[in-house]
């Protein structure tokens, strides 16, 4: 059939056909234009998301200046993803994002006519951006603002300020700051500010829930604890691993270590007594002697007479003597200061996943279990590695399970994922331009094949339709309209008005 005759046949159709008829085309030529554009559309990655709102603006604006498609869907910006890891090394390049807040680049340009008071706002503004960027670091913060107030110097000393400061956290859904990191964060605030001491810095998180108090002196110490027994975790899971991986296989063992340490610190002072053991500390020796001769006689008396012998009395001898030994003994004895370490490890748990073989059944690799003998040395050697002692509660668990079978099926359902979307990005197209040929466009054409129906006024009294030729002669449709009108002329007024209203 001839173009001329289609046009020609959509010419006779009613009012209501056409604009059916419309509508259907239309509908379809937009259908398959928005299939199309999304089968040719690029793929996006996420660029950067939990960016501050200065942060997004900024970046958006540079995308915008670099004329880069860009999507924003909530709090992450969409980019198309070769350009990725290319648009990060650029943006970085130029400092962004920034992290939220000003920093020191406030001090990039040289202005001119800057008082001291604002040259001095901007160091505290500087300062508190830093301070923000760097605490936003930590994984479980999403958001930080420091807020720092540095009192001005005076040069009465009885009545100067000290600088305090606040730290506003927003945390990531579901993450909370341990004990440790939130003394970590108040001592780098304090570490920062000239002057600021720790008990003067609050932490508070976007619920208000005050994480540090002012008093609270003893978090940098939790703080330096918890990160040296993370350190004992670590060594002790280094060296499981390297000593099992050497045995079993490289990758083929998991070791996680769990330790109890002491932070107690004690001091004792011995001092213990040698029985067995003497010496002389002191020795003192004394000795006196003493002696003489009677005398003659007391004068006048009768021994004085003459005749009488000389002294009276018969001369006698006399003396003393006098010896004195004072000797002392010590008892030896030994006094010795002892200071337990801090970080005495008080118990040790460690858990072990061995992987076993695999064998090649087919196009399947199937796990073969390690055997108890092996197991029984895997776990020999981890307790003497760790020096096991079981009145101190140590514990050690290993188990053989397969390590190959969920990597293959992560990698199976990741490759499967990949297949499914290109595939359906191509094939789905092709089928809607089938479907539409087939359910829309043949059906169309089929239509306006069809002869042309004309209904009588006659026939329409009775609610049916007649069919005639492609192209009826006027006098036979001239001699039906008169018979209508003359067989029922109420009825064929009423079609007229039906017609007009159309």
């Amino acid at each position: 059939m001839a173009l001329n005759d289609l046009v020609e046949r959509f010419r006779l159709w009613p009012l209501k056909q056409k604009l059916a008829f419309g509508g259907v085309l239309a509908f379809s030529i937009a259908l398959m234009a928005s299939i199309m554009l999304w089968s040719q559309r690029e793929d996006l990655q996420v660029l950067y998301s939990n960016l501050g709102q200065e942060d997004a603006g900024q970046v958006i604006g540079k995308l915008k200046e670099m004329k880069v498609p860009y999507r924003v869907e909530g709090n992450a910006i969409y980019v198309p993803t070769p350009k990725v890891y290319e648009l990060r090394l650029e943006l970085a390049a130029l400092g962004m994002p920034q992290g939220g807040g000003v920093g020191y680049e406030i001090f990039d340009k040289n202005q001119l006519g800057v008082t001291e008071f604002v040259q001095r706002l901007n160091y505290v503004r500087a300062l508190q951006g830093e301070l923000a960027r760097t605490i936003r670091q930590l994984n479980e913060v999403e958001q930080a603002r420091v807020h720092i107030a540095i009192p001005e110097k005076t040069i009465f000393t009885d009545k100067e300020e000290k600088p305090t400061a606040s730290v506003v956290l927003k945390l990531r859904p579901g993450r909370t700051l341990s004990r440790g990191q939130v003394g970590g964060i108040v001592h780098l605030v304090s570490s920062s500010v000239e002057g600021l001491s720790p008990n003067r810095i609050s932490v508070i998180d976007s619920l208000g829930a005050l994480l540090s108090k002012p008093t609270e002196t003893e978090s940098v110490a939790d703080a330096k604890q918890l990160e040296y027994q993370k350190s004992v975790d670590q060594e002790y899971q280094q060296k499981l691993q390297s000593m099992l991986e050497s045995v079993v296989g490289k990758n083929k063992a998991i070791v996680r270590v769990s330790t109890k340490l002491d932070f107690t610190k004690v001091e004792r002072t011995e001092e213990k007594f040698d029985p067995e053991t003497t010496a002389v500390r002191s020795e003192q020796r004394s000795q006196e002697k003493s002696g003489g001769t009677a005398t003659a006689g007391i004068p006048g008396v009768l021994s004085n007479q003459p005749g009488s012998q000389p002294g009276g009395a018969a001369a006698g001898g006399g003396g003393s003597q006098k010896q004195n030994e004072n000797v002392q003994y010590e008892v030896s004895r030994s006094v010795s200061k002892i200071v337990q370490p801090r970080g005495e490890l008080k118990s040790i748990s460690v858990a072990v996943l061995v992987d076993g073989t695999y064998k090649k059944e087919g196009e399947k690799n199937v796990f073969v279990a390690r055997t108890d003998a092996d197991m029984k040395k895997y776990n020999d050697l981890v307790r003497a590695a760790i020096g096991f002692n079981k009145d101190r509660g140590d514990l050690v668990t290993i188990e053989n399970i397969p390590f190959e079978t969920t990597v293959e099926e992560i990698r199976a359902e990741t490759d499967w994922t990949k297949i499914v979307y290109t595939a359906l990005r191509y094939l789905v197209p092709i089928i809607a331009v089938v479907l539409l040929v087939l359910f829309v466009l043949k059906p169309l054409v089929e239509i306006m094949k069809r002869p042309v129906r004309v209904v009588s006024p006659e026939m329409a009294g009775f609610g049916q339709s007649a069919s005639v030729p492609e192209m009826p002669g006027e006098d036979v449709l001239k001699d039906r309209v008169r018979e209508a009108v003359k067989h029922d002329p109420k009825k064929a007024a009423s079609v007229v008005k039906d017609w007009m209203a159309e």
